[in-house]
């Protein structure tokens, strides 16, 4: 009996092991790993394209900054005559002794908020001006 059991036992565990496995959050998560925005970069007229691919954010496929390289970013949104959505990044890469800054702007609403919310995506770890920075001392002396 003991035999039968341990064989049963080793063919559902076999079975299970072959079904592929599911795991993530399913038909909710987004097929594309980039994103391409058309924007006005440094003042409105400039045309440009920015995307968000493979680690970097890139400005005309031809200039790019690694997203571990941001060091923080802002949002500001302007009413003149219309709405202006103005995002701002500061980076420093190796090799440079002052951060730069870029600013990437948009008229519209809808490609503003995605891009805010890829611009976030891409730095993760990076201090948002927007929000409250909090420091903590902790002491773990007895």
């Amino acid at each position: 009996m003991k035999k039968f059991a341990i064989l049963a036992m080793a063919a559902t565990s076999l079975s299970i092991s072959g079904l592929p496995v599911k795991a993530g959050l399913g038909e909710a998560t987004t097929k594309s790993q980039s994103s391409t925005y058309d924007a006005w970069c440094g003042e409105k007229g400039n045309d440009c394209k920015v995307s968000f691919s493979k680690g970097k954010i890139t400005v005309n496929d031809k200039h790019s900054v690694d997203f571990d390289d941001i060091t923080y970013i802002t949002q500001n949104v302007e009413n003149t005559w219309y709405f202006k959505f103005i995002f701002g990044v500061e980076y420093l890469e190796k090799g440079m002794d002052e951060p730069e800054f870029a600013e990437f702007i948009f008229a519209e609403s809808r490609a503003a908020n995605r891009f805010w919310r890829d611009l976030k995506r891409a730095c993760r770890q990076c201090k948002d001006r927007d929000s409250t920075q909090v420091d903590v001392d902790v002491n773990l002396k007895d």
